[in-house]
């Protein structure tokens, strides 16, 4: 993948997560001036991990909606320093982080299905919301496992037809998810109906993505990949906690986000001497 090509994909990812940015924002005007499901009924359960399950409350809405908001902003705050910082990077670590922050706001999605409860809009666009999160986040896993896997031995050049056989991996599990249409939950979202292969999946490709960055770091004998992994974990881990939205893990959720981000990006400067 030629780096205009690179550039290209990054476009065509940050368009829709510099138009979520907006779409937030407009949402959040509704919501106070009390346009926004104004008639949103509260579900019955809402997940607070992938097997903890608790009956929703009403403030579940607005935790609901400040985790989204984070996970719209942050990473387009975060692809702009990115991009000013790592313009012309050949570093594929970089290149695969910043593919994995901007499917983050892909979960503005999510903010239709309160219209859906209300009964603004058809069903439909609760399953196609769920959806597109899903896609968003294998898509992101695919993003993560490729850092360690051309970090190590494979050439940059071939990431292309490896990006888009994840793309493509990612839209057959999205579209053939099992989706029960009369059980919304309160993390503004359709419920699963396969919700251990859902976890198990989920938490088998975060392992293997720091795993992966690890193997680098032990072949290579170089600390800094070793902090580089760390810092992944870091980011992963902060990530799957505000996928919940849930009240108790949003907050360190973000730390988790913001601190490993950060550390992720010094590291990769400290590595390839962007001093």
């Amino acid at each position: 993948m030629t780096l205009t090509s690179r550039r290209i994909v990054l476009i065509i990812l940050f368009v829709p997560a510099a138009a979520a940015v907006l779409l937030v924002a407009a949402i959040w005007i509704s919501k106070f001036k009390g346009f926004y499901a104004a008639d949103y009924q509260i579900p019955s359960v809402t997940a607070v991990w992938w097997s903890t399950w608790r009956p929703a409350a009403a403030s579940d809405l607005s935790w609901a909606m400040g985790g989204i908001t984070f996970l719209t902003v942050f990473p387009v705050i975060g692809e702009a320093f990115l991009r000013r910082s790592f313009k012309r990077s050949p570093s594929p670590e970089v290149f695969f982080f910043r593919i994995f922050m901007l499917t983050l706001p892909f979960n503005v999605f999510r903010l239709f299905l309160p219209e859906v409860s209300a009964g603004v809009l058809p069903a439909a666009w609760g399953l196609m919301a769920t959806r597109i999160v899903w896609f968003a986040r294998f898509f992101g896993f695919a993003a993560l496992l490729n850092i360690g896997a051309f970090a190590a031995d494979i050439p940059f050049r071939r990431s292309g037809p490896i990006l888009g056989m994840g793309a493509l991996a990612a839209t057959v599990i999205a579209a053939m998810l099992p989706l029960d249409v009369t059980q919304p939950i309160g993390n503004l979202l359709y419920r699963e109906g396969t919700e251990t292969a859902l976890a198990l999946s989920c938490v088998f490709m975060e392992i293997l993505a720091v795993l992966c960055l690890t193997g680098v770091s032990a072949s290579r004998a170089n600390p800094r990949y070793f902090t580089l992994s760390a810092a992944l974990f870091i980011v992963v881990f902060g990530a799957d906690l505000i996928f919940f939205v849930s009240t108790p893990l949003i907050i360190p959720g973000a730390a988790a986000l913001i601190i490993g981000f950060l550390l992720f990006v010094d590291q990769v400067r400290k590595i390839y001497q962007w001093l």
